[in-house]
């Protein structure tokens, strides 16, 4: 995806970087696909994925972006799911059969790294990843 000079209504960009779907919150680019239904919740994806600037201005200082916010940023090569250049996560993720239904929605799709590494198998997992954490919110 490629950021638009407006910052909302970014179109996938398959020659540009490729894109985590459990990405940073922090990071220049991140942007946010959904908001979860609770901490932790099922992910509601937004028509059109916002700025994580946006969305970060207006929660609590307390809170874990990550619980609360479903984001994708640029996939990077110092990741801790990373083993050269394939996701682990998405590895772990798809060792089940994908289901036979329709794949979501997805803004991300034509630029994913999830996607480009292990299709329609990762895209059937992606809404079900959520971040966990050990201790309280930050």
């Amino acid at each position: 995806m490629k950021p638009s000079s407006r910052g909302a209504g970014r179109a996938a960009d398959p020659a540009g970087p490729l894109w985590c779907p459990s990405g940073s919150a922090y990071a220049a680019e991140s942007l946010v696909l959904a908001v979860r239904d609770g901490l932790d919740g099922p992910p509601a994806y937004l028509p059109v994925p916002r700025p994580a600037a946006e969305a970060l201005a207006g929660l609590p200082p307390t809170a874990e972006p990550r619980r609360l916010l479903r984001l994708a940023s640029h996939c990077v090569p110092y990741c801790l799911n990373r083993a050269g250049d394939t996701c682990t996560l998405a590895t772990r993720l798809t060792a089940a059969p994908a289901p036979a239904a329709p794949l979501p929605a997805c803004h991300l799709r034509r630029s994913c790294k999830w996607w480009t590494q292990s299709g329609a198998r990762a895209c059937h997992a992606c809404p079900g990843v959520a971040t966990r954490h050990s201790g309280p919110d930050r």
